[in-house]
């Protein structure tokens, strides 16, 4: 079956005229006819028959032709849906992590000079890297190693730990401070639903340290809020997002913890140029 066959046949339906059809088509009115006749060989029946100069469908063509207008119609709403998809190819879905959005991502993309068109998507590391995976973003900044051989993935940037405190309070001026130093006071940590808390947990349990917080939050902006409103102080790994609010922050001397922040994307797929160029470029950056 010839779409195109099918788009003759349905507009000489209509104009009734070999000539005048083929002018509105622009073709040949032989190539008109070419089409006409193959068609009529393929289905085994005449489908159209001569009124003088002009032309009409045949018992055949009629019943045909509510077939014809339910395929042309599909196959434009399917040329339709293919241009949009090919508009939404070009703009590049970024999956991040809260503390990365608001500073490090529009950094990244400042640098590389980002002309494409982008939406970013805060989200957390499990959401991105089930995104990644099903094709809903395109580009992810996690915060923990995703362990799947589908998705490629390369360290930006490390974090570290530090408390963070509310200006006037009286750890404010210190340069460095033990762990069991910020024990003695009000404490607010991830909710369990945070990767973060186990890893709160794991620091203070490394010094024997046991630790009930006064509130908990699942988003590192909330917790610094809280900080910042004198709820109490929070060891957290140290993000760029922590600088935006009215808060001291102070390197705790650990164990050595440290974390990363990586690039990812799955491994196979489709990709527009500007969204290889970004990845590449960053991945070139960091090795």
């Amino acid at each position: 079956m010839n779409i195109e066959y099918l788009k003759y046949f349905s507009e000489l339906a209509k104009i009734q005229h070999y000539g005048k059809a083929a002018k509105a088509l622009n073709i040949s009115q032989p190539g008109l006819s070419h089409a006409i006749k193959s068609l009529e060989e393929e289905y085994g029946v005449p489908l159209f028959q001569k009124e003088g100069r002009n032309v009409s469908l045949s018992h055949y063509g009629k019943e045909l032709m509510k077939d014809v207008d339910e395929i042309l119609g599909a196959y434009l709403r399917l040329e339709e849906r293919a241009v949009g998809l090919r508009t939404e190819e070009k703009t590049v879905r970024i999956g991040s992590v809260y503390p990365l959005a608001p500073g490090t991502i529009p950094h990244m993309l400042r640098e590389f000079g980002a002309t494409f068109p982008f939406i970013i998507y805060n989200r957390m590391t499990p959401e991105i890297a089930e995104g990644l995976l099903d094709g809903k973003y395109d580009i992810g900044f996690c915060s923990d190693l995703l362990k799947s051989d589908e998705i490629e993935y390369y360290p930006i940037r490390d974090s570290y730990i530090a408390v963070v405190v509310p200006k006037g309070h009286p750890l404010e001026n210190r340069e460095r401070i033990s762990l069991k130093e910020t024990a003695g006071y009000p404490q607010i940590m991830f909710s369990k639903t945070s990767g973060f808390r186990t890893l709160q947990e794991q620091i203070f349990a490394e010094e024997g340290i046991k630790v009930k917080p006064v509130c908990a939050a699942e988003e590192i902006e909330v917790i610094t809020g809280l900080v910042e409103n004198g709820f109490g102080i929070s060891v957290l790994p140290y993000m760029d997002i922590v600088r935006l609010h009215n808060v001291v922050t102070i390197p705790v001397k650990t164990s050595g913890w440290n974390s990363k922040f990586y690039i990812a994307r799955r491994k196979y797929g489709i990709r527009s140029e500007q969204e290889e160029a970004f990845f590449q470029y960053w991945k070139k950056e960091h090795h």
